[in-house]
């Protein structure tokens, strides 16, 4: 048997029991954004708007929207911290709702092999958490990228 040769991507679903025009507007709109993803945001969610968060010490992620459909669909480049040259990787999320909340989808691609546990961990330990805190009305601690500190 040969290990799969294939690209490895991150595939994470999370219940947020908050409707899909919240969970939307905490992946497009930069203030909500600045309560769970980072303390500088700049999001200008349209074909090819900027995607960019960063915190005071020097982290940034650098991207650009992809493709943005209001309430259902989210993608964005993503680079810059964990080995990753800005917009090297792909975040696509769906948002699907489910009786009184939403059902995320993330879907998280064209990482190299070596950045893939690593995304795959902090989207499962930090990033969707936070971003269901948030969206819940709840506590998110540390921002995500103050994490990467």
């Amino acid at each position: 048997m040969t290990e799969q040769s294939g690209p490895r991507e991150v595939r994470q679903d999370i219940f947020i029991e908050a409707s899909a025009e919240t969970v939307f507007s905490f992946l497009t709109d930069a203030t909500a954004m600045k309560t769970w993803l980072a303390e500088i945001v700049e999001a200008d969610p349209v074909r090819g708007g900027v995607f960019h968060l960063a915190e005071p010490g020097g982290l940034q992620i650098d991207g650009t929207y992809v493709e943005v459909v209001p309430r259902r669909k989210v993608v964005f480049t993503w680079g810059g911290i964990l080995g990753l040259a800005p917009g090297q990787s792909t975040i696509e999320i769906l948002l699907e709702p489910r009786g009184s909340g939403t059902l995320l989808k993330l879907r998280h691609y064209g990482l190299p092999p070596s950045a893939v546990d690593e995304h795959d961990r902090d989207w499962a330990q930090s990033g969707l958490p936070k971003l269901k805190a948030a969206a819940e009305g709840g506590y998110v601690g540390v921002l995500c990228l103050g994490s990467h500190g």
